[in-house]
Formats: structure tokens, sequence, C-alpha cells
């Protein structure tokens, strides 16, 4: 098209080798996925190009400013005409080079003429290195990311407050998540919900007697200990919120009101918790291979995990389940919403194309393959029909509106997120994740 036309011809054929790379490094990771179980080859192949967890890869990226130029800075932040380049998380936005059944690109830029050029990152540290990077801020128009990246690059300015009145469809997000602190920043909305997943207690329905109510069964010791060396629990901060919801309850003096917004005493308390379980566990999952090839073939028993992974295996024959679900009563235990958003970068290249893309983004045409393609929620529950109607009964997504057990994940910030004192930051929950896990901690 005429924006990549326009391309200088080192960047084409840049491009064209990082889209070579991705679809290389896809089939690549089908192979190393499919052995084991006919039912889990299954699920893992189904995995190796869905979600944001997975292994598998969106397959058409762009090269990073950093990629077109000897220095970082040196790129050309001049907009080409008709192009958006967005920085995505693996898997959730599709073009059809995986699988011809799902684009949603492809009809985007055939409707209005723009042009989407996608960047993959595979961690949380990529999107927001490639957005702060050299002219990352003004060669991307837009970002997909988790609450952790919202969080951060609202707080050095490297996105900016969304006009939402430019968003069609926007009213037709739910509620529940448009206000969710997740796609907030000082009061500004900052986040455009793409789709939702919830943390849960995974676990074995054969094996694990009695069913796990809550996360008690994670974080108390001696509940721990039957499971010895089959417990998995992610590889990030997240885990010590999860710890936080666990106390809650069992230790109510503590104080602790929202799991992500903890003073020092509770972060301390949390990290307690999870320290004390830490021999009991046998793997910290980053990726939906590992939870699946664990929990799924039974080297694991129990875990904190995500909804989408459970589905999954439970559509594979698995004997798998997870805990809680969302409901409108209290005393069922709390689910952790993990809520995917886009973002719009601060000095966004071709902003009008850019806000058609939002706008296509929660079309119930694009949420409901979204839903399908990566087993999470969609975050209109007018999308909930064809392909997506199994995912929306799986999340109870009716009940979102009311579910008073549902906690939304956020970037922990020293003023809680409302002005106050006395929270704990993102670089204090980091530093406190290494201690359990042993890494370095940050700034060392």
């Amino acid at each position: 098209m005429s924006g990549q036309a326009q391309d200088a011809p080192p960047r084409r054929q840049a491009e064209r080798r990082n889209r070579g790379r991705e679809r290389e490094r896809y089939a690549t990771r089908r192979r190393r996925l499919a052995v084991g179980l006919p039912a889990l080859t299954a699920v893992l192949v189904l995995l190796a190009g869905c979600s944001g967890t997975s292994t598998g890869s969106s397959p058409a990226a762009t090269a990073s400013p950093a990629a077109t130029a000897s220095g970082a800075g040196a790129a050309s932040s001049a907009p080409d005409r008709g192009v958006i380049r967005l920085v995505v998380v693996a898997g959730p936005v599709q073009n059809g080079n995986v699988d011809y059944r799902y684009d949603w690109v492809t009809p985007f830029e055939r409707r209005t003429g723009c042009q989407v050029l996608l960047k993959n990152a595979a961690t949380d540290a990529e999107a927001i290195s490639d957005i702060n990077l050299g002219a990352g801020r003004s060669y991307y128009s837009g970002v997909l990311g988790s609450p952790e990246v919202l969080g951060q690059l609202a707080a050095v300015k490297g996105i900016k407050p969304l006009n939402v009145q430019r968003i069609t469809g926007y009213s037709q997000i739910s509620p529940r998540l448009r206000n969710a602190p997740s796609e907030l920043s000082g009061g500004k909305v900052y986040g455009l919900p793409y789709s939702w997943d919830s943390y849960v207690t995974g676990y074995d329905t054969g094996k694990v007697k009695p069913a796990p109510q809550s996360w008690t069964s994670l974080f108390t010791p001696a509940l721990a200990a039957r499971y010895a060396g089959k417990i998995t629990m992610p590889d990030s901060p997240v885990t010590l919120a999860l710890a936080a919801l666990s106390l809650k309850s069992a230790q109510p003096s503590l104080g602790i009101s929202d799991p992500f917004e903890l003073t020092k005493p509770q972060l301390a308390a949390a990290q307690q918790a999870v320290s004390a379980v830490r021999h009991q566990v046998g793997t910290f999952w980053t990726q939906d291979s590992s939870v699946i090839g664990q929990l799924g073939d039974g080297q694991d028993l129990l875990g904190a995990v995500l909804s989408h992974q459970i589905i999954q295996m439970s559509r594979a024959g698995l004997p798998t389940a997870g805990v809680p679900a969302p409901v409108p009563a209290t005393g069922s235990g709390s689910a952790v919403a993990d809520v995917l958003s886009w973002m719009v970068t601060s000095q966004a290249p071709n902003t009008p194309c850019m806000y058609q893309w939002l706008s296509w983004s929660v079309s119930n045409y694009v949420q409901e393959r979204v839903s399908a393609w990566t087993g999470t929620a969609p975050a209109s529950l007018a999308a909930c029909r064809g392909a997506a109607a199994a995912n929306c009964t799986e999340y109870h997504e009716s009940s979102l509106a009311t579910a008073r057990n549902l906690v939304f994940e956020h970037l922990p910030v020293s003023d809680c997120g409302n002005g106050q004192t006395g929270c704990t930051g993102y670089t204090q929950w980091q530093a406190a994740w290494q201690r359990i896990t042993g890494g370095p901690t940050p700034g060392s």
C-alpha cells in the first residue's frame, strides 16, 4: 500500500526479514510443542498462536526504530501516510498468516485505507522499551499491553489520555472494564479494554481432593505441603497480590483492601506468605505451554493460572478446573481480572487511522474473533455470540457487571492510585519478588 511504498528500501527489507523470522519461530514452536498425550498435544498446538501468554507469535512484524538505524534515536519519526505501527503482545491481533480464518487486520485495511504494521513484544519490558527508546513514541501509534505496561507508560508520558468520544462503540464496553483501575491513571482514561482474563486456582480434578475453594489452598503451608513439588505459580509480582488476597481473609488484622495497594507491612506479609510455600512450588511459569505441559499431564496438580489455560485444557478432555468464577455473591473467594488494553502513544503519528483502529477493535466483529482465537473473554457483552458464546459462558460474562468477587489487576504505585500515601510502588514489588525467586533485584 501507499505507506509501504514510501518506506526506504532498508526498512522494507528489515520488515520482510522480521515477517520471515516470525513465521519460522511459529513453525518451530509448533514442532517443539507437538509431543506427549494426544489431547495435550492438540491444545498446545492450538495455543501456539493464540494468547498473550502463549508461545505463539503474531506473524506480521515490522522493524523497530532501533532496527532501522544505527542509533536508538536515529530513525526518522516522520509518519508514513496511512500507516499505523502497533506494538502488540503475541497472538491477540491476527492477520490470517497463522490461520486464514482469523484475520481482522485485512478487513480493516480494506474498509479504511489505513495500513497496519505489527511489532511483536515478547514481554512487558520489551513493549515498554519499544515505546520509550529513541523515536518510539512518534514511530508507533499504539500499543496493546497489560496493566503493568499501561501504568508504567502513563507514568513517563509514553502514552496519552484517550478521547473516548472518538471511539465508536466505546459505550458498549462493559462499564466494569471501562472504569477498572487498570484503564485509568490520574483520573484520566488511558486504556481501551480489548479482552480480559482472570487468575484462578487451577487444579487436577482427579487428584486434588477436596477441591480448593480459595487462594488459601496455595498459600497455607500445611495445605500446600499435600502437593509438594507439584504446584505452579506465575513467575511475576502478581503472585504477591494473589498471596495478599489469601491474607485478606486469613489475617484480617493486616487491613488489606486492594491486593495491589499494599503498605510496606502488607507487602512484607505477602512476601512471607509466598516464601513460606516457595519450596512446595515445582514450577514458576511464564508461558501457556508451561502450565498446560505441567498441569495438563499431571506433573503439577495445583496452581495459580489463567482461566483461558483451564478452558483450553478442559475442552481437550484433560481433568482440570479453576476457581472461583465471577459471581454476584460474596464469600466465594476472589479472582483477579487481567485486562488487555489498547493505548495511544504520546506522539502518535496518523491519529485518525489509530482511532479508526480503536473503534474497529471493540466492534462485535473483532471482539467475537479475538475471544474465539485467544480463549479469553470479550470486552463487550454484545460480542457474546457465535464462536465467542462458549467463552462468555465460561467467564460468566453476564455476571461481570455485578460480580463482587472480582479484583482488577493494576500497577502498584506509591500514592495508591488515588493520591494517598503509604502504598508500595512497583519497584518495591519487583524487589520483593526477586528476593523470593533469587533473581537480581531492580537496579542491581
